[in-house]
C-alpha cells in the first residue's frame, strides 16, 4: 500500500484524483492544505510517505512554484514530488524539473496517466506527460 501526500485544497478534481490512487493503486491520500505547509512549514517526512503530489493549481498565492518545490525537497529529499500542472508550455515545465520535481502530469490526469506517473515514480524514475 502506497503512502501519498498531496498538498492542495480538497476540491471535486482533487477529490477525484484521491479516489482513483485509492482505487487504482491501493494508496492512502492524505492532503495537507498548501497554507499548512508554506506558512507553517510542515514537515511531510514524519508521514513516511512515497510519493508528495503537489497541485499548483490550488496553491495560489503561497509563493512560486519553484520555490515551493525547493521547500518540499528540503522538508523531504528523499520523496519524488508529483506536480499538478496546468501548463505543457516548456518554459513553464522547465523551472519546475529545476527546482526538483520529479514527475509533472495535467492537474486532470486520466486514471492511466496518474498510474503511470506514480507507478514511474514509485520505481525511481521520472514522469512527464507534456510534450518536449
Amino acid at each position: 500500500m502506497a503512502k501519498i501526500i498531496f498538498i492542495g485544497k480538497i476540491n471535486q478534481t482533487n477529490d477525484i484524483v484521491s479516489e482513483i490512487l485509492q482505487s487504482s493503486l491501493n494508496a492512502t491520500v492524505d492532503f495537507i492544505v498548501p497554507s499548512q505547509f508554506f506558512l507553517n512549514k510542515e514537515s511531510v517526512t514524519r508521514d513516511n510517505a512515497e510519493i508528495i503530489i503537489y497541485d499548483l493549481n490550488t496553491s495560489h498565492g503561497y509563493g512560486n512554484a519553484p520555490d515551493n518545490i525547493k521547500g518540499i525537497k528540503k522538508s523531504s529529499p528523499d520523496i519524488p514530488v508529483l506536480v499538478l500542472n496546468n501548463h505543457a508550455d516548456k518554459r513553464f515545465i522547465q523551472p519546475l524539473i529545476e527546482a526538483g520535481a520529479s514527475g509533472i502530469i495535467s492537474h486532470t490526469p486520466t486514471e492511466a496517466e496518474l498510474f503511470e506517473a506514480v507507478s514511474q515514480l514509485m520505481n525511481g524514475n521520472t514522469f512527464t506527460d507534456c510534450p518536449d
